[in-house]
């Protein structure tokens, strides 16, 4: 596999995510109960990161861009599921989905350079 396709490959996974987790936090700011389909990717992605030594590749690795932004713990996983799950977001909720969005666009931002060869 080349390197563009690797990088390309990541910059898919990393737009991917972003947009769910941009989407999902759209609807909670704006007072809306997100559906089952903008919570899943994002719940899922918490969920795998309670135990990410068995994670995929591409979960660790987002899980690596979270802690660039102070990355919760393994407890706070738990509850941020927990409150997804339920259609329901506290502030602290919000505040780690704004962090992960942060690291997101960043490393999306830094890829996208990457492959114009910036």
């Amino acid at each position: 596999m080349s390197d563009t396709a690797i990088v390309t490959g990541g910059y898919q996974d990393v737009r991917d995510m972003a947009k769910s987790v941009d989407r999902l936090l759209l609807d909670l700011k704006s007072g809306l109960s997100p559906d089952e389909v903008t919570i899943k990717p994002v719940v899922e992605l918490v969920e795998a990161l309670q135990d990410e030594k068995s994670a995929t590749a591409s979960t660790q690795f987002l899980g690596l861009l979270w802690g660039r932004r102070g990355r919760p713990s393994g407890s706070r996983f738990n509850e941020i599921a927990s409150e997804l799950r339920e259609h329901r977001a506290s502030s602290n909720t919000v505040k780690d989905l704004e962090d992960l969005a942060a690291a997101l666009d960043q490393e999306r931002a830094e890829i996208s350079q990457r492959m114009r060869g910036v």
